[in-house]
Formats: C-alpha cells, structure tokens, sequence
C-alpha cells in the first residue's frame, strides 16, 4: 500500500469543467482518491512539487502503431505511452485477424502503458505491404470473431481506404469493412486520402457509409483524396458527417498532415475532435516524433492548451466510448495522470510538407503515473530531448 500527492499542480480535466486550476490530486495505490486544494501532506509516503506544472489526465493516443516486435515499424508501446507522457495507446490496425494473437500474448503483457487495438479488414494486417491485393485478403467473419473475442483490448476495424485495391474495388472494400465493425458491435477507422473515381474521390463515397461513432483519420492529409476540392472548399460529405458525429482524428504520421490544409479547414468551420500521433518507428526519427511535439503544433496552430488537452484526453475517451474510466481524474478512476511542462521560447514545427511554423510556447513530459506507478520521460526523439527544433 502506498500514496502519492501531486502537490501544486495547474489542473485541466474537460471532463470535470476544471481548467486551469491550482489543485493537489492524491493517489492511492493505483487509483485516484481526491482532487482538492491545498491537500495536507502529512500522510502520504511521497509528495510530488508539481507547482507550474500542467495536471492532466492521462494523454490518450487515438492512433499509432505499437506491434512492436511483430512489424518493422511498429514503436514500443511504452516510447509511445508513459515514455511520452501518455497514458494509452489504441494502435491503428497493425495487424489483421490471422496474426492478432501477438498482441494479448507478447505485446500487452510487455506494456506498462494501457494498449487498445483497432483490427485490420487486412487478414495480416501491415505486416506486408499493400496490405489489401485483391478482395481474398479480406474475410469479415474472421475480422468480427477476433475483435468480439478480444474485446476490451479491441476497440473497432480499421481500414485504409488507399492502394492498390481501391482502384479496382474502390468503396467494396470500405463496405466490408463497416459490415466488420456493425456485426463486432464496435466502431469503424478508416484513413482516407487517395483515387480519384469517376470524378470524385474515393473519400467522397466513403464518408456517407459512417456513423455517430465511427472515426475518419488522417482528416488534413494533404494527399489527394482528402476533405478539401479543387476549389479548396471542404467537401459537403465530410461537414455532413461532422454533423452526424463521426469522430474527426488529426493523425500526422510521415505523410498525412498539411498546416495549409488544416487551416484551410478550420476557417470553414471543420472542428476536429482528437489529436493523434499515428507514430512509427520512421515516424518518431523524421516527422512525428511525439504526442507532446503534436500538442505544440496545434497550439502553433492557434489552439489554446485547455483545447489540445481536451482532444488527448476527454474526447479522446469519448471516441471509445471510455468516458467513466479514462480520460479524467475522476476519484475512483485509475491513476493514469500526464504531468506535462509549458517551456516558453522562440520554437518552430514543421508538418509533412516541410512547412514551418512558430510559437513560443512548447510542451514536454514531466512524469506520467500509470495506474499509480511513477515514471519519468525516457530520452525523447531528439538528441536533445522532447522539443522542437529552437526558431531558424
């Protein structure tokens, strides 16, 4: 048995309507037992001076990939998680319903931080690429048995909605793969981006199919295929199935992520829900890098921290329907808390397009409690650490 007081922290949970708050969180073995002001010290085994420090709910990364071990390029979960201030990981469909097995068998185990799973319509998964060749790679009754047979660590399907196979299946493939997710009785990711088909692209068809649930990511890809036309209008579909709500996911990855696009976007009135990191083992060396360097590109961007913080954690959660066990420091809820540092100076951060911008706050780890467990920040990305490159 022991406790934890976080003592002095600026607390944000848009779960609670707490922004901006000096309050003391205490922790009690694995779970979180007040949140209060000026908490008395005196019984707790360890005191934490987290004064200037952001108190957040543990980070919650919508999509990455972490079959780590099994695919080349998928990260270790912990350098994704609790290595980076996050909490929990949902990997994006790294594997397939024929090779699933590694991840409640080696992967999970191996984890500290929490590891939830999208599983491919892709038979094998990423393990070979173009992972979608013909319509024989895909089997929607086996998808469905493994995701409900492994269901809480299997959250939905995940289909990239680009290759090879989409120009000769073109939205079959997509229709399969919600067949997938409405018969798991889960959710449906799908990245968009590619083929242009009978004058439209293939986004364009796909949208309809989604549902209040479902999640598009990847939304300010700059590749064709993407939520904005040729006249740089956002496509009806897409403001359609915001409306629905679909859940609306920013993940950068090494291709898929335009400042232009983004604000082209934004100023159209597109309100995306989650940031997410779609984080490779290439990803972390050349253009991702880390869940907190996301966070400062969007506040480069012009969000607020209350706002990037929100869309880590609270709607994070939501997306998975996980809103009463993670995503905020309710008492009761497990321990899984992000202490993050604001470093003020003259930064800049680049998207997909070698495009810059800059902002003089940036965010880095502090130390990340999973399940009560302190850990503090391994080495980061970068020779130097978690932040972005110093202002040209």
């Amino acid at each position: 048995m022991s406790n934890t007081l976080l003592k002095g922290g600026i607390v944000y949970d848009a779960a609670q309507n707490i922004k901006k708050q000096r309050l003391d969180v205490a922790v009690q073995d694995t779970k979180i037992t007040e949140l209060a002001v000026d908490i008395d010290p005196l019984n707790f085994d360890e005191v934490i001076d987290v004064t200037s420090k952001i108190v957040s709910p543990g980070l919650i990364d919508l999509h990455c990939h972490v079959y780590h071990g099994f695919n080349s390029t998928g990260v270790h979960p912990d350098v994704a998680g609790v290595g980076s201030g996050v909490t929990t990981v949902v990997d994006g469909g790294s594997a397939g319903h024929s090779n699933f097995g590694g991840f409640p068998t080696y992967v999970v185990p191996d984890s500290k931080t929490r590891v939830l799973c999208m599983v491919h319509i892709s038979s094998n998964g990423l393990s070979v690429m173009p992972e979608l060749r013909s319509l024989d790679d895909i089997d929607v009754q086996e998808t469905t048995r493994v995701v409900r047979e492994n269901r809480p660590l299997t959250q939905g399907v995940k289909i990239r909605a680009i290759g090879p196979t989409t120009e000769t299946e073109g939205i079959n493939i997509v229709k399969l793969a919600k067949q997938a997710s409405i018969d798991s009785g889960t959710r449906l990711m799908v990245h968009i981006g590619e083929l242009y088909h009978d004058g439209k692209t293939l986004t364009h068809e796909l949208l309809p199919l989604l549902d209040i649930g479902d999640i598009v990511t990847h939304i300010f890809t700059p590749n064709r295929g993407g939520i904005i036309d040729s006249n740089n209008k956002v496509i009806p579909e897409f403001i359609d199935a915001q409306k629905r709500g679909v859940t609306l996911d920013t993940a950068f990855g090494r291709y898929n992520f335009s400042f232009d696009v983004a604000r082209t976007a934004l100023d159209q009135g597109v309100v995306p829900n989650t940031i997410s990191t779609d984080l490779t083992l290439p990803g972390r060396e050349t253009s991702v890098y880390s869940m907190p360097e996301m966070l400062t590109r969007f506040l480069a961007l012009g969000f607020s921290i209350g706002d990037v913080l929100k869309m880590t954690t609270s709607n994070s959660a939501k997306a998975l329907d996980m809103a009463d066990t993670i995503g905020t420091l309710k008492p009761g809820n497990e321990a899984d808390i992000s202490v993050l540092e604001i470093v003020d100076g003259d930064w800049h951060v680049s998207d997909v397009k070698g495009v810059f911008l800059r902002t003089n706050k940036a965010i880095r780890p502090y130390i990340t409690l999973k399940s009560g467990d302190i850990i503090t920040p391994d080495l980061g990305p970068h020779p130097w650490g978690f932040l972005p490159n110093q202002s040209l």
